[in-house]
């Protein structure tokens, strides 16, 4: 009767070798992956940082359709150009004197199309650099400003051009002001920049 052989084992530090190298390799690969996560959260945080940058700017006007004073812009079918800005805290006019913190601007417009032009506060405002907005002051355009300078009255044939003055009141803390204008036309969503230096 011939007995099977036992197969002699392996030795016990080959085993302890390869277990020791087994653990050595997954201790080295978890190792590797929790080092790249700092390196993925590094790269999320810059493009974050990145969009937190670009953002602002996104919402601001581009520098090529920012006009200056006296430089003329157009929207549409109408031109505008600013004359001459100034901040004022006291305006006077015949009907007394008020003080405050007001803009005073005085503006040209050219119709150049083919229908009458009547001005209406939306179509021009005053924007400060915190993105707040503020419409030309009605009430005060009409007791303060004699009615060939006031803006708002009469309306602009075609072809023809009006100069006038517009009064905004404005915050206290308002700077880096710009004006704002539109075409003139209340079906009209485009507009343009006029930086007023103030």
């Amino acid at each position: 009767m011939i007995r099977n052989r036992p197969v002699s084992g392996i030795p016990l530090l080959m085993i302890a070798a390869s277990m020791a190298f087994l653990l050595l390799v997954l201790v080295t690969g978890c190792g590797e992956e929790e080092g790249s996560a700092p390196a993925e959260a590094e790269e999320t945080t810059e493009q974050e940082a990145a969009r937190q940058v670009t953002t602002p700017e996104e919402t601001q006007p581009e520098d090529d359709s920012v006009a200056s004073v006296e430089e003329p812009i157009t929207v549409g079918n109408v031109r505008w150009s600013v004359i001459e800005a100034q901040y004022l805290d006291r305006i006077v006019s015949r009907m007394g004197s008020e003080e405050g913190n007001f803009v005073m601007v005085d503006v040209a417009l050219q119709n150049n199309s083919n229908q009458d032009v009547t001005l209406a506060t939306p179509f021009i405002t005053l924007v400060d650099d915190e993105g707040r907005e503020f419409e030309a002051d009605q009430e005060r355009n009409f007791t303060h400003l004699d009615p060939e300078k006031n803006m708002f009255v009469n309306h602009i044939d075609p072809g023809s051009t009006k100069e006038g003055r517009v009064i905004f009141a404005v915050a206290p803390d308002s700077s880096n002001i710009r004006l704002k204008v539109g075409e003139g036309r209340f079906a009209s969503d485009e507009t343009g920049y006029i930086d007023l230096g103030l």
